[in-house]
């Protein structure tokens, strides 16, 4: 009987996983369909050109980045630095689901 409340237990944790990875558990907000805004703005600081970007399940630096750049020039590296001087208190690493972040766009 307990190897098979275990059983039960270990089947229960990985559907909630694959289900949290591929749907996700948090509410999408309304304005998830317009995620990319098309206007391109430019930071006073530093001159650097960027999109608004609302993050949805599943998105990461690297991926929004790709989605809003046509072209390969840039570094992961290089990626990394443009976002913490567009969005300095935010870790690109913590970058949280429904939240609209500054992403920076590469030219040829």
């Amino acid at each position: 009987m307990k190897r098979f409340i275990r059983v039960c237990v270990i089947m229960l944790i990985l559907y909630v996983v694959a289900y949290d990875l591929k749907i996700g558990t948090l509410p999408q907000s309304s304005s998830a369909n317009a995620e990319i805004q098309t206007e391109k703005k430019q930071d006073q600081k530093n001159k650097q050109k960027f999109k608004t970007y609302e993050v949805t399940p599943g998105d990461t630096l690297i991926s929004v980045v790709e989605k809003l750049n046509s072209n390969n020039n840039y570094s992961i590296v290089s990626m990394i630095k443009d976002f913490k001087s567009l969005n300095p208190e935010v870790n690109p690493e913590n970058i949280q689901i429904g939240k609209s972040y500054k992403f920076p766009v590469y030219h040829k």
